[in-house]
């Protein structure tokens, strides 16, 4: 009687947007860094942006998020967009002085063929950079990314959207 093993099946493709947070309040001595929100206008332009983010990618499964307020308030925004379907998880692996290490572990951690990952710079450039061995511009606050990663592991950035885009695409 022979005993085989079989192969660990390759994990799925998966399709992630990597979304910088809204306008937010100027830093100030009298408020942290992680309790600076989004201004009323960065409110208002994220409700457009969430809403272009799903004609450009209809479906998530999941929807992570820095856990400083900006990020939070963003991706609330992005969750009302998809009509709530996916919820929020904060997770520290996303906030600004998040380890390469942290973010990879994140990454192997999603389990959801399409998520939105919402976070700072310069620190989702740098790490979609990494990534895909492509060196991106910088973020505006409500740009994405969009990057595919294959069931080998190789990630391949396939668009980058401006704010200005994704309310447009939003109207």
């Amino acid at each position: 009687m022979s005993t085989s093993k079989k192969a660990a099946a390759p994990p799925p493709e998966r399709f992630l947007i990597f979304l910088r947070h809204g306008i937010a309040e100027e830093p100030s001595a009298e408020k942290k860094d992680e309790d600076r929100g989004l201004t009323a206008e960065g409110h208002a332009k994220m409700k457009q942006i969430a809403r272009g983010l799903v004609q450009a990618l209809p479906k998530v499964g999941a929807i992570y998020s820095s856990p400083l307020l900006r990020a939070v308030q963003t991706a609330l925004w992005v969750s009302k967009g998809y009509r709530s379907r996916a919820s929020v998880n904060t997770v520290d692996a996303l906030k600004p002085d998040a380890t390469k290490k942290a973010f990879l572990a994140l990454l192997k951690s999603i389990d959801a063929r399409r998520a939105v990952l919402v976070g700072h710079e310069p620190s989702l450039t740098a790490h979609v950079s990494a990534l895909t061995g492509v060196e991106v511009p910088e973020l505006k606050k409500g740009g994405c990314y969009g990057v595919r990663v294959l069931s080998d592991g190789k990630a391949e950035l396939e668009w980058m959207l401006p704010p200005r885009l994704l309310r447009k695409l939003g109207e």
